[in-house]
C-alpha cells in the first residue's frame, strides 16, 4: 500500500489522537528487517555524501573534496530509515529531502516512524551507518590515509617526468657505457 509523501502527510495530519496517529504510521511500515548487506549499501551511500562535496577546480572542473557536514549525515540516516522501513513513497529524482524530512518531522510523524522500528533493528542500522563514517574517516582523513595519498601522487609525478626523459635516451649509448664502465673497473 505505498502512498505518495504528501498524501502520507494529509492522511497523518487527519488523525487527532496519539493512537490515531500510530495507527496510521503502523499502516505504512513495511519492514521489519532490512538486510545487512543492504544497511551497509545506504549506509556507505549516507558516509559518502556525508564526507564529500563537489567543488570546481581553477581550471572549472568538478572535483571531490573532503568535508564533513554531519548535520546532512543526521538528515540522510532519518530519511533512509523512512525509506527502508516504510511504503511511503518519495521522490528520488528530483525530491527536496530536505522538505520532506521537514514535513516529517514538523508534525511528529517521523518520530512515530523511528518508534515503530524494533529497538535493535534500528540500533542495527545506526552502527552501520557510524561503522560506514568511521572507515571512510581512518581511509581518506587519517594520518596514514594522507601519507599514502601522498607517496602516490609522488610516484605519478615522478612517473609524468621521467617517462619522456627515458624516451630520449638511447639506450645502446647507456648499455656501451655500463660495459665501459664495468671493463675499467675490474
Amino acid at each position: 500500500m505505498s502512498k505518495k509523501i504528501n498524501a502520507f502527510l494529509a492522511e497523518y495530519k487527519t488523525r487527532k489522537t496519539v493512537e490515531d496517529k500510530e495507527e496510521c504510521v503502523k499502516k505504512y511500515m513495511k519492514n521489519e528487517y532490512v538486510p545487512y548487506d543492504k544497511k551497509a549499501d545506504v549506509a556507505n551511500a549516507i558516509a559518502d555524501a556525508s564526507y564529500h562535496q563537489t567543488e570546481l577546480d581553477k581550471d572549472g572542473n568538478e572535483r571531490r573534496v573532503f568535508h564533513a557536514n554531519s548535520i546532512a549525515r543526521y538528515m540522510l540516516t532519518c530519511m533512509a530509515i523512512v525509506d527502508l522501513y516504510t511504503d511511503i513513497d518519495r521522490p528520488k529524482i528530483d525530491g527536496n529531502m530536505l522538505d520532506d524530512f521537514n514535513a516529517l518531522n514538523s508534525n511528529g510523524a517521523l518520530n512515530f516512524i523511528i518508534k515503530n522500528i524494533e529497538p535493535s533493528e534500528l540500533k542495527e542500522f545506526k552502527m552501520v551507518v557510524q561503522m560506514a563514517c568511521d572507515d571512510l574517516l581512518a581511509n581518506e582523513y587519517e594520518s596514514h590515509a594522507f601519507i599514502s595519498k601522498q607517496v602516490n601522487r609522488f610516484g605519478e609525478l615522478v612517473g609524468t617526468i621521467i617517462e619522456p626523459l627515458l624516451q630520449q635516451v638511447d639506450m645502446e649509448k647507456v648499455e656501451q657505457m655500463i660495459k665501459t664502465i664495468g671493463n675499467n673497473t675490474m
